[in-house]
């Protein structure tokens, strides 16, 4: 099959600590993104169905991982896999940085980030209760079965728990560069931003307004009255 080059901008710790992980595994790393990709972008289209990403979002969001300071990555993938990429960009408005940038990270999801998103670091975790496929005892079937779909059980436990896609769960604020999706309610400088932080400051208003009320209001006393 012909291949292609892509190039992609990944946050440098992230990616520094994956290929570490990725060479301690004797695996190729653009073979194995490759085979990643050709799984995760039918759950990347799934996700953001029916959504796009503003104009406006697009550059905050870009904005905020070159803030984090990424490295410019070569990557060969198969050309299929690039149109495939492409086609969903163009569809979605998505940063296809940032979407590199979340599905390493999740790849590596270490112990802090699970804990943060709330997903299981075990498949015998006993709070995660979906149907889960037996995993073989068979060393190199065992393999197999993640190579097939890399994310599967991060997929369950946040459809479980979160009842969302893996690309729509909200990540650790400094991470907005790693966001697939972010209403413009979310976007500062937007008009959906402005209105949506008037209503918090009155809602927060009212709801000191009410507490000040019940610190000021005397208690009823009962009088008890003697016959």
């Amino acid at each position: 099959m012909s291949q292609t080059k892509i190039t992609v901008k990944i946050f440098e710790p992230l990616l520094k600590n994956f290929e570490k992980q990725i060479e301690a595994l004797f695996i190729k790393r653009d073979a194995f993104l490759n085979s990643v990709l050709q799984v995760e972008l039918k759950h990347l289209a799934m996700d953001m169905q029916g959504k796009k990403l503003s104009s406006k979002a697009n550059r905050y969001i870009s904005g905020e991982l070159n803030k984090l300071g990424a490295k410019q990555v070569n990557i060969v993938v198969e050309q299929s896999t690039a149109d495939a990429l492409k086609d969903i960009v163009n569809d979605t408005n998505i940063v296809r940085d940032a979407f590199f940038n979340r599905l390493i990270l999740l790849l590596r999801s270490n112990t802090d980030l699970l804990k943060y998103l709330d997903l299981p670091a075990f498949i015998n975790d006993p709070e995660f209760k979906s149907v889960i496929d037996p995993m073989p005892t068979s060393p190199l079937q065992a393999m197999l079965e993640v190579h097939n779909d890399p994310l599967y059980y991060l997929r369950e436990g946040a459809e479980e728990r979160l009842k969302t896609g893996l690309y729509l769960i909200e990540l650790p604020p400094k991470l907005v560069g790693f966001t697939c999706y972010l209403d413009d309610a979310q976007v500062p400088g937007t008009e959906a931003y402005a209105k949506s932080q008037i209503e918090a400051e009155t809602m927060l208003g009212e709801l000191l307004m009410s507490f000040e009320a019940d610190a000021f209001q005397k208690p009823e006393i009962a009088v008890e009255v003697k016959s």
